[in-house]
Order: C-alpha cells, then structure tokens, then sequence
C-alpha cells in the first residue's frame, strides 16, 4: 500500500515537473547569434534609398535595399513613428516583388527555402506595421540577417 502511494507521488511530481518546464518555456521564437554573421552584399552601410526600387536592380541591390528598409521599420517602430513605419513597409514589400523572381531564376531547387525564409521576414514586418508589434519588427531584422547570410553561402 505504502509503496503504491509513492508511486503515485514520484509520478505526480514527475508530471508537474515537466508540466511547469514546458509552461516556463513558452513557444516564442528566439535566435541565438554565436557570431555576427559577416555578409559580403554590396553596398553594405547605406542607410536611405529612394521610394521606388529600380526595375533593373540586380538580387544584391535589391538585398541591401530590404535589409535597409527593415533595420530602418524597426527605427520607426521603436520612436512609434507609424507614417515612416508604413513608408518603409511599402518599400520592403516593393523590393521583395522584385526580388522573389530573381531568387527563383538564379537558385532553381535551393530557391523555395530561401523565398520561405524571405517570406516569413516580410510577414514579421508586415505583422510589426499592421499589428504594431515591435517584437516582430526585431526578429525580422534577425531572420533577414541569417536568410541574406544564407543567400550568400549559396
């Protein structure tokens, strides 16, 4: 009997154990860098473009223009400058309709991972803008530096 009880303590707190680590957890996201990735796009630094993205630019242009414009929705996001942050959204989403056939047309097989990648930073800083989630501008800002590192490794 006594053996039984014990059992059933050891258990019960095993679970609780576990439970309260997988509540403590949670689900969100969170990158560990080791390293700063180093990129080697050109152009690396500028920090203003004009408004409309040229038609001919070519991927690394249009690369630096995105990593541009999302460090700088952050910006805008951080001092809640909600006009500039739209601004930089329109541009954001203007480069990545440029940049998405060229991805495609230059990787063949590798470009569904990179345009998933690519993707799902765009939607951060669409859900930063329209949601005003500043959390989501950041890890943008994040998944961008390791999708253009990827980019680059290829």
């Amino acid at each position: 009997m006594q053996g039984s009880f014990r059992t059933k303590i050891v258990a019960v707190t095993t679970v609780m154990t576990f439970a309260t680590a997988f509540v403590a957890t949670g689900c969100a996201t969170e990158i560990i860098e080791l390293d700063a990735p180093s990129t080697t796009i050109d152009g690396e630094g500028d920090s203003t473009i004009s408004q409309s993205v040229p038609a001919d630019a070519t991927l690394a242009e249009l690369a630096v223009i995105l990593r541009n414009e999302v460090d700088l929705l952050g910006q805008a996001i951080f001092v809640t400058d909600r006009d500039a942050a739209r601004e930089h959204l329109v541009s954001i989403n203007t480069a990545w309709a440029y940049l998405e056939p060229l991805i495609v047309a230059q990787y063949g097989e590798l470009a569904d991972q990179l345009t998933y990648d690519l993707r799902r930073v765009i939607e951060l800083a669409r859900s930063a803008v329209e949601r005003n989630r500043p959390a989501d501008a950041g890890k943008a800002n994040a998944f961008l530096r390791l999708a253009l590192a990827s980019l680059n490794a290829q």
